[in-house]
């Protein structure tokens, strides 16, 4: 027979993790970038294309959506998890902490926002709901445009050998396939 644990309430999300790391980019007051990894993301309509990504109102990106309703959403690569982890860790109220890393922006197909150059993907959205969720805010962003990393795309799916995508299994604990 099978033996279960129990899981306190509050860890319970990480029974969903592995998830996949996007970094959240939304424009600061001044139209300087702003970058929060987010693990939270789903897409939630194919017509009209929708994704959602939960944020908490207490992080400074949710400020920004507020105040300039656009934002990318750029899966990451294994290999950029140092960023990501300097990202999560600082809040942009305090410094323009994407100056800090070494990541590279590209301009964006469509609105001001930007995408970050080496992400597996950038998918640009305008903000087209918000929902009160418990702690976090349900942001549901409609997809403007979208580009993928050409040598990591087989055409209709990632191909995770070479994509080696960032998976958050929660807290500081992070992996790849």
């Amino acid at each position: 027979m099978t033996s279960y644990a129990s899981v306190e309430l509050r860890r319970v999300t990480r029974l969903l993790h592995p998830k996949l790391v996007s970094l959240i980019v939304a424009l600061r007051e001044d139209g300087r970038p702003n970058a929060m990894p987010a693990a939270w993301v789903t897409p939630a309509s194919a017509e009209p294309p929708l994704l959602v990504v939960a944020v908490s109102p207490r992080r400074y990106t949710y400020d920004l959506l507020q105040r300039s309703p656009e934002f990318t959403v750029n899966p990451v690569p294994f290999d950029m998890r140092e960023a990501v982890e300097y990202l999560g860790s600082v809040s942009g109220r305090e410094e323009d902490k994407l100056s800090r890393t070494s990541l590279k922006l590209l301009p964006p197909l469509t609105g001001k926002t930007p995408c970050v150059e080496g992400a597996l993907a950038c998918i640009e959205c305008s903000v087209w709901a918000q929902y009160p969720c418990g702690d976090h805010y349900l942001v549901v962003g409609r997809v403007k445009a979208a580009r993928v990393r050409e040598d990591v795309w087989t055409g209709t799916v990632y191909d995770i050998s070479r994509a080696r995508p960032l998976l958050h299994l929660g807290g500081e604990h992070y992996t790849t396939v």
